[in-house]
């Protein structure tokens, strides 16, 4: 019997490791990053000749929204991201009120916010499910997991709503640190996403095996 036991929790304890792990190439404040027109890449230390180098600010105020500037002071493009992380070359930014995805793009001259598709996303978190605001049906959608195990969805917000200042209720750990849109799903259940508790515009997750 103790046998038969030792295999269930030593299966329940594989199963419950195994949520996804994401690690960023994140963009601190007053820390620079280095665009490369040549070869159409960003990095954080990287040589090339035509180089443009700018400086991540943190704004002032409630919203804590991210600038980048040049190194004479101007700035080079403000953004709607609180979070910025480099991936395969690309200077990805997160914008957390909004559930949004973009990246920052050198065009004619200038640094632009270009909004990633579903697909773009999906190739960035290759290990989460893709979960857009526009399959909530009356504000609720159901997941389902595997027994035993941890489930990593993004939500992905293709409509006009906005979520600023959302939380989840129960948090539990759930969410990214830095992604908002980015929670494992660790056992069955109802979660809610809302501003400040208020029903109205409130989200609900039901979490199923």
């Amino acid at each position: 019997m103790k046998k038969y036991l030792w295999i269930f929790f030593s299966i329940l304890f594989i199963g419950l490791q195994g949520a996804y792990a994401f690690e960023f190439n994140a963009i601190k404040d007053n820390q620079q990053v280095v665009y490369c027109p040549t070869v159409k890449m960003w990095n954080t230390g990287g040589m090339c000749e035509d180089k443009i180098v700018l400086t991540k600010k943190m704004s002032h105020g409630s919203g804590g929204f991210s600038e980048y500037y040049f190194n004479d002071g101007k700035i080079a493009v403000p953004l709607t991201s609180n979070f910025e992380f480099l991936f395969d070359g690309h200077l990805i930014t997160v914008n957390n009120a909004d559930l949004e995805y973009n990246e920052i793009v050198y065009q004619n001259g200038i640094f632009i916010e270009k909004a990633l598709s579903e697909n773009d996303v999906k190739k960035i978190f290759p290990d989460a499910e893709i979960i857009k605001i526009s399959q909530f049906k009356d504000g609720k959608i159901t997941i389902k997991k595997g027994w035993f195990k941890k489930k990593t969805i993004l939500l992905f917000n293709d409509t006009n709503l906005d979520f600023y200042k959302y939380s989840y209720r129960p948090d539990n750990n759930i969410k990214n640190p830095y992604i908002t849109g980015l929670i494992t799903l660790k056992r069955p259940g109802k979660i809610t996403f809302s501003h400040y508790g208020d029903k109205e515009d409130m989200l609900t997750i039901y979490v199923k095996n």
